[in-house]
């Protein structure tokens, strides 16, 4: 997770959370974060203010980093050697996720 990815719970129609403008561990500010740490993240969706927490969606749904074509050529032009076999396999199971050829 970076900060500025795009959030959406795909199970309530790919509903856009917001975006992740702070992540926080151990009370330290930090760009990114890895499967398995224990985090703080907040998200702020500027184009439809009103989601909350709690209404639109609660503990119970899972948020995934939104995820298109187009990202996926960007992470393979300019990531492709920053990223770890485990996060191409990611990325391989939110295709399926997003329905992305």
């Amino acid at each position: 997770l970076k900060v500025g990815t795009p959030l959406c719970i795909p199970a309530l129609g790919g509903l856009h959370v917001g975006k992740v403008i702070s992540i926080e561990c151990n009370g330290r500010e930090q760009e990114t974060a890895k499967k398995g740490a224990s985090i703080a993240v907040k998200i702020v969706n500027e184009s439809n203010p009103n989601i909350m927490y709690g209404r639109q969606f609660d503990a119970t749904h899972s948020l995934y980093s939104t995820l298109t074509r187009a990202s996926i050529d960007a992470l393979k032009t300019n990531f492709k050697d920053k990223l770890e076999n485990d996060d191409w396999r990611l990325v391989v199971k939110l295709k399926k996720v997003f329905n992305i050829i």
